[in-house]
């Protein structure tokens, strides 16, 4: 069995899939964990993972619930970011 080979870009720890770059392909979905730790890497770490949590299930982070699942927009994840540098309050 071959192993799928990613592009450098997918494999990097804090940047975000490119389908965010296209917008005729859908937006990636990211699990609550996964854009937390992207969030901390982009915004030197200001973001505890607990507040993090408490801003999704308050809505002020958009999510998607598929059953049991969470899933956050990668663009939504982009906005928060660009909002938690520009010092803006919650």
């Amino acid at each position: 069995m071959k192993a799928a080979l990613l592009p450098s870009s997918v494999n990097a720890p804090d940047s975000l899939p490119p389908s965010t770059a296209d917008p005729a392909r859908p937006a990636a979905m990211l699990v609550p964990c996964r854009a937390w730790q992207i969030l901390c890497r982009r915004t030197g770490g200001q973001i505890c993972r607990a507040t993090f949590y408490r801003w999704v299930s308050t809505g002020k982070v958009y999510s998607i619930r598929l059953g049991y699942h969470i899933f956050i927009p990668a663009p939504a994840l982009e906005e928060l970011i660009k909002q938690c540098l520009a010092g803006e309050r919650f």
